[in-house]
């Protein structure tokens, strides 16, 4: 299945934006297999020259309040047609590091 793929593909995922409270050393980051990088991280990989193609899983009001610049916007509602995300998915470059943030 071409989803499974483009899974492979995602190797980062970036925290938000924001300044999150630190975790407890008891909590645990959901999905740990996801790999995550820092905001710092994720500027120098856009100054390398080969920015990676990062995508803004916000809904579209929050996304057009503002966004990481060359960010798309993939809406992820877990309520929402699969069918739809899977689509926008797939229309990634599959030679490219995607690299996901979210809220």
């Amino acid at each position: 299945m071409k989803i499974q793929k483009l899974i492979g593909f995602f190797l980062l995922l970036l925290l938000p934006l924001v300044n999150l409270p630190v975790l407890a050393a008891e909590e645990e980051l959901p999905h740990p297999e996801v790999l995550r990088i820092t905001p710092q991280e994720l500027k120098g990989l856009i100054d390398s020259g080969t920015p990676p193609v990062i995508v803004d899983t916000r809904d579209g009001l929050s996304y057009s309040v503002g966004h990481v610049p060359g960010a798309i916007n993939i809406y992820y509602d877990p309520a929402g047609d699969p069918m739809n995300r899977e689509m926008m998915l797939v229309a990634l470059p599959m030679d490219k590091l995607v690299v996901l943030y979210c809220p």
